[in-house]
């Protein structure tokens, strides 16, 4: 994972707190795409919530090792792939 890398959330996506979980779904043409709604659990919650076009990779992957009981080397793997999946999905991109 690139540590310097810096995302942010892609401004063509609606975002819904439903309890403990978030959703999101892409908008494409002014219409919500249903095929792809993403749902978020707590940790990718906070990561989404992380994401504000300023904060680095690193930086994310240190306030969740701070957060929550993961080692550095786990968060920054699962946190390398959730950024993967999140930039393949169009929700995310490199800032």
């Amino acid at each position: 994972m690139d540590g310097s890398a810096v995302y942010q959330k892609n401004v063509n996506v609606v975002v819904r707190n439903v309890g403990d979980d978030v959703i999101v779904v892409p908008i494409t043409h002014n219409v919500g795409d249903l095929d792809s709604v993403y749902t978020f659990n707590e940790v990718a919650a906070r990561v989404w919530s992380l994401l504000d076009g300023a904060r680095t990779a690193a930086a994310v992957v240190d306030a969740i090792c701070s957060e929550f009981d993961v080692s550095h080397e786990v968060a920054e793997r699962d946190l390398s792939e959730l950024f993967t999946e999140l930039e393949a999905a169009r929700l995310i991109e490199r800032g």
